[in-house]
């Protein structure tokens, strides 16, 4: 009996501390990780939502970047930072497919991090060199059966969402063609320009600026409608894939162990942050349409990437990292 009142009164201390916790938070600055280098579409968006993240919680939003392995290094990082409210990871849609592409990871995906909020989603765009001979999806398709493995990919690496979009058009296709893996996608694009590779696949987010700007030409967008920014650009399905439909998506974690009631705090100023007119249609004028999802809704988002895209990396005989 004296036991179960022990222990009763330590829950009663935690749940007390916790919310006299959650009521002073944040006294200081918080800190986003984010997994990839500045300047792309994960440190984008951290930054678009930090911006007028930092006006609602009262407290500076940092913005810290650590790239390296397809994200692993920043997750790592994340996943063993104190889990005080004040430590967030920026997650890319690479967090879901690391599981299946790593032999080991320096953390558990599922475990070590507590889903806050799926921030957006877009699809990819097949772009090419403006005097490139080809101008449709078909074009493509019927030169890498002809010639199987000549044309070339430029990607952000093996097993990174581009690459693994290709994979699967390629099944379904039936057709081969060569990645060429680049560190990001900003050196892909500069060598796609400069006709060193043939094509690149990357998010909608990152390549329609330059389809704009006519540096490069669109043949393909990997939604199932049409992007209203680029109405003129067919998507994958309507040129005889029907049903092909791929996104990138980036969220927000936390490491495991940050106590609820701070949690419902940054999920409800998130859901402030993303309900403002000025983000949405910042987000929305480069192809990322606002989810702002519920954590539960996030985390069975996350469960069903893995699996899909698991199941597309065992397929295809993609081995593992060391």
């Amino acid at each position: 009996m004296k036991h179960e009142k022990w222990l009763t009164a330590a829950f009663c201390l935690l749940l007390s501390s916790q919310a006299a916790a959650a009521q002073s938070w944040p006294t200081k600055p918080v800190r986003f990780i984010t997994a990839f280098a500045a300047g792309g579409s994960s440190d984008q968006i951290a930054r678009i939502i930090a911006e007028h993240l930092s006006g609602a919680l009262g407290q500076q939003i940092v913005i810290d970047n650590r790239s390296g392995g397809n994200g692993v290094v920043g997750s790592a990082i994340a996943a063993k930072s104190t889990p005080d409210g004040y430590n967030y990871l920026v997650i890319f849609d690479s967090h879901a497919t690391n599981p299946s592409l790593q032999k080991s990871l320096p953390y558990d995906t599922l475990k070590d991090f507590i889903p806050v909020m799926l921030f957006a989603t877009s699809p990819y765009g097949l772009v090419v060199n403006l005097a490139s001979p080809y101008r449709t999806l078909g074009d493509i398709v019927a030169a890498a059966k002809a010639k199987p493995g000549e044309l070339t990919l430029g990607s952000s690496g093996v097993g990174s969402r581009g690459h693994l979009a290709m994979v699967l058009l390629e099944h379904r296709a039936g057709f081969r063609i060569t990645q060429v893996a680049y560190r990001g996608p900003a050196q892909v694009i500069t060598d796609v320009m400069g006709g060193q590779i043939t094509m690149q696949l990357g998010t909608f987010f990152f390549v329609s600026p330059f389809v704009k700007a006519q540096r490069v030409r669109a043949l393909a967008v990997t939604s199932a409608t049409r992007m209203p920014q680029l109405p003129d650009v067919p998507t994958v399905a309507e040129q005889g894939f029907p049903g092909y439909e791929v996104h990138s998506w980036w969220g927000i974690v936390a490491p495991s162990g940050v106590p609820k009631p701070i949690l419902r705090q940054m999920h409800s100023a998130l859901s402030r942050v993303l309900g403002l007119p000025e983000v949405r249609n910042r987000l929305q004028q480069v192809g990322a349409t606002v989810r702002a999802s519920s954590p539960e809704e996030f985390a069975r988002h996350i469960a069903k990437e893995m699996e899909f895209w698991g199941k597309v990396v065992r397929d295809s005989k993609i081995s593992p990292a060391r």
